[in-house]
């Protein structure tokens, strides 16, 4: 079982917290999420238990201590697996949302497609960045999580976002044939059963010119293009992230196959 520990000192390391965890019971792993810059603490982490008894044991008996100086907080995650790295990622990746879609090639006056948007951690930003002429569909199978995402974009003054509920069942979208400039799956396609599908879909309405962005988290690097090299849709065009770090899931950037024979 895999839980996330919260409220973490930055003078806690992974060993003080195995140490405590493995009064409880059998600890596999421990993992406290640093900075990908700096390496200091971000004040959480995960300890994966050997079983969902010890796990829950763990969440009675540590939940509200005190560790150090400060009071942590003790839950079960939905992660079920941690590649090295992907968090700290996944963090970054979320706090230089901007920068990072403009190097993926987000430019002013685009249409972007954000597939498995959630509450719009990248929608946002895309919108500021393709501006009043340009267009963000955020597509979810969650319509609260839409509904959240359509209260921020109000905050925010965004009039150029248009969200799409998709079936949770279905990978399709209502959109036009190549009416998409840049599709953005991020953190989503270890939700996706259909993965062939999907990519027909976005094959579908992605123009000629295009590109497709993927961050495939808690898949890999290695697998996902596996994944592309096989459905035949997509070429690999670059990848990216922070320079001279190395994480199991880098940001995937695929350019359009033409089946026109």
């Amino acid at each position: 079982m895999l839980l996330k520990v919260e409220g973490i000192s930055d003078r806690i390391e992974e060993d003080k917290l195995h140490e405590l965890f493995s009064k409880i019971g059998v600890v596999e792993s421990v993992t406290i999420i640093r900075d990908i810059y700096s390496g200091r603490s971000r004040g959480f982490g995960f300890v994966k238990m050997s079983s969902q008894a010890e796990g829950e044991q763990a969440i009675r008996e540590l939940h509200g201590i005190m560790l150090g100086s400060r009071q942590i907080s003790v839950k079960a995650t939905w992660y079920q697996q941690l590649l090295q790295g992907e968090m700290e990622f996944r963090e970054w990746l979320a706090e230089n949302g901007s920068d990072v879609l403009r190097r993926v090639g987000v430019e002013k006056g685009m249409t972007i497609l954000d597939y498995g948007c959630g509450t719009g951690r990248f929608t946002i930003p895309s919108a500021k960045i393709v501006g009043r002429k340009g267009l963000v569909y955020a597509a979810d199978a969650s319509s609260p999580a839409l509904g959240r995402l359509k209260k921020e974009a109000e905050k925010e003054g965004l009039a150029n976002i248009e969200t799409v509920l998709c079936r949770s069942s279905d990978v399709t979208t209502s959109l036009r044939d190549e009416s998409i400039d840049a599709i953005l799956v991020y953190d989503v396609m270890h939700e996706i059963d259909d993965a062939e599908g999907l990519f027909r879909e976005l094959h579908r309405v992605l123009r000629q010119d295009g590109f497709l962005s993927i961050f495939p988290m808690h898949i890999g690097t290695e697998k996902m293009l596996g994944i592309m090299d096989k459905c035949d849709l997509f070429r690999f065009r670059d990848r990216y992230g922070p320079p001279g770090y190395q994480t199991a899931s880098e940001i995937l950037n695929f350019k359009k196959v033409s089946l026109n024979f």
